[in-house]
């Protein structure tokens, strides 16, 4: 049976469940803090429970604010460019275990260490600027691109319900173009990309790793499973087609 997945801080440390895969993570970590990375410290492993150091700045809800600026979606950018850089000097352990599949490798997209959930309520905000990124049980071996596109689906955002839009903090229509170049110059993407492309795979990726997940009683992934919730998201993908052409049809040539 699922047990519900329960995250707590007290004084500034984060106690989280322990997952199979928590040993390689806190490896991960330490290699990032090493290299001057804003991550979480990894602090203990005892049994069921783990701690890390939390990550000061505004996160989950309170993001909403700081992402709406083009310098803050470009801040973004920089940091996850950052943490791939670093990653490519790190050697997992021999016996390296992993929330989902690694990714196969994509032309044109060198394979890194990707955080899996770069979304605007996992990095840590402040000022209008992204300044630490954290919640990392979905890392990976995968393609840059992989990372990329997921937080392009936050940052660009590709949504069109005006209560969802209204929620984050947009008043008016995003520039969406714009919003994805900011992205991809504060990243320093070099590559041609078809965004549309890229996003509307890599949220057919995220529902595929929900559903493998929640198979294997993995909380929140089993309740969201439970509740129909990955159907549910397909929807995303066609919304993503609808909104290609406020991006430039989905394509970004060689910068």
């Amino acid at each position: 049976m699922s047990v519900p997945r329960e995250v707590q801080v007290v004084g500034g440390v984060v106690h989280r469940p322990a997952k199979p895969w928590t040993t390689t993570i806190h490896s991960l970590l330490r290699h990032l803090l090493a290299a001057g990375l804003p991550v979480p410290e990894p602090l203990s492993l005892d049994g069921a429970v783990e701690t890390v150091r939390l990550v000061p700045g505004d996160a989950g809800q309170d993001c909403w604010p700081h992402q709406l600026g083009l310098d803050g979606v470009a801040s973004a950018g920089h940091l996850l460019r950052r943490v791939h850089e670093a990653t490519r000097t790190w050697v997992p352990p021999a016996d390296a275990v992993w929330a989902v599949p690694e990714e196969p490798a994509v032309s044109g997209s060198e394979r890194v260490i990707c955080h899996g959930d770069a979304q605007p309520a996992n990095f840590a905000w402040s000022g209008g600027m992204a300044g630490g990124l954290f919640d990392w049980d979905s890392a990976r071996p995968a393609p840059a691109c992989s990372d990329v596109a997921y937080a392009l689906e936050w940052l660009t955002p590709f949504e069109d319900d005006p209560q969802e839009l209204a929620r984050r903090g947009f008043a008016d229509v995003p520039d969406r173009r714009g919003r994805v170049r900011a992205f991809l110059d504060g990243y320093g993407w070099q590559e041609p990309l078809d965004v549309v492309g890229a996003v509307v795979h890599r949220q057919q990726l995220t529902i595929d790793e929900v559903v493998h997940l929640g198979r294997a009683g993995h909380e929140p992934h089993a309740s969201w499973v439970a509740q129909g919730w990955p159907a549910r998201w397909r929807s995303k993908m066609v919304t993503t087609r609808r909104l290609a052409r406020q991006v430039g049809d989905g394509q970004v040539s060689e910068r």
